[in-house]
């Protein structure tokens, strides 16, 4: 195939964000026939809509809800296919989103496979259809093992991008044992991998970094546009109970007074009611 979302005939400046070209500003001759095709015209026939999925720059719902139209076997027969049948990393890729979004469970033996003659190039896309595909356990596990081997600077990113699928609370205690220096992507992770207040106040009490990936993991319940992922998982906080939020949030600024703390604790307790359920 020619053509992907990120691999065009011509420079990407040529095409908008449709894979259209753009009117030439010169006279050229004019060829019939070549008009990209639309959703409506590849979502009956399975082999057009995934080759069509692969021209997107993603997975877009409206693609999603077409495949989900078709039978899962016959969706898994073609993915299959497809992802052994090129050597194309962003095309691979696109295959195992499609196994993410679309099939859950009934690619479980195919993920299994796949972990069984792991590709590291493709850990980010194979982690994402594990978390849908797998049991938790068996999955985060596969994961996990591979996460071992990153090296500490890249490590929160590339965690929260293999592991904000599971939305499971077993990643709060890999963060708890892993996590030796703050960063944003630890507190987002935490944030859609089910927090509980006891859990969030215990990293409070531990102090840092745990205890700033607890304010992190609050706000990041807040709604923030600027992070779609989280967004979209619209996370909260459980089991605030009757405890005094703000005597315990005040008394982690007292020992840890610096404006960061200061902005993250006000924006917490005045957004109590969106950040716990």
């Amino acid at each position: 195939m020619i053509h992907s979302h990120n691999k065009y005939l011509l420079s990407d400046d040529f095409y908008d964000d449709n894979g259209v070209s753009y009117e030439s500003e010169e006279d050229t001759t004019s060829f019939s026939g070549y008009q990209s095709p639309t959703l409506k015209n590849v979502e009956g026939n399975l082999a057009d809509l995934i080759d069509f999925s692969i021209t997107r720059w993603s997975l877009e719902d409206e693609v999603i809800v077409s495949l989900s139209a078709h039978s899962p076997l016959y969706v898994l027969d073609y993915v299959k296919t497809k992802f052994h049948s090129v050597n194309n990393l962003e095309i691979k890729s696109r295959m195992l989103e499609i196994a993410a979004e679309v099939l859950g469970p009934v690619a479980a033996d195919w993920i299994r496979e796949l972990w069984n003659n792991y590709s590291e190039e493709l850990l980010y896309p194979l982690s994402l259809a594990t978390a849908t595909s797998l049991p938790t356990k068996e999955g985060l596990h596969n994961v996990l093992t591979r996460l071992d081997i990153i090296n500490e600077k890249d490590l929160p990113i590339v965690a929260f991008s293999c592991l904000y699928r599971f939305c499971s609370s077993d990643v709060l205690d890999w963060i708890e044992e892993t996590c030796t220096e703050f960063n944003d992507n630890w507190g987002r992770l935490a944030a859609v991998s089910h927090p509980t207040w006891d859990r969030m106040k215990d990293w409070l009490n531990k102090g840092r970094p745990l205890s700033l990936v607890a304010l992190d993991a609050m706000e990041n319940c807040i709604k923030n546009l600027d992070d779609p992922i989280v967004e979209k998982i619209s996370p909260k906080v459980a089991g605030l109970g009757t405890d005094n939020l703000e005597q315990v949030l005040t008394a982690y600024y007292q020992n840890d007074a610096v404006p960061r703390v200061k902005r993250k604790v006000e924006g917490i307790m005045e957004n109590k009611d969106v950040v716990f359920e």
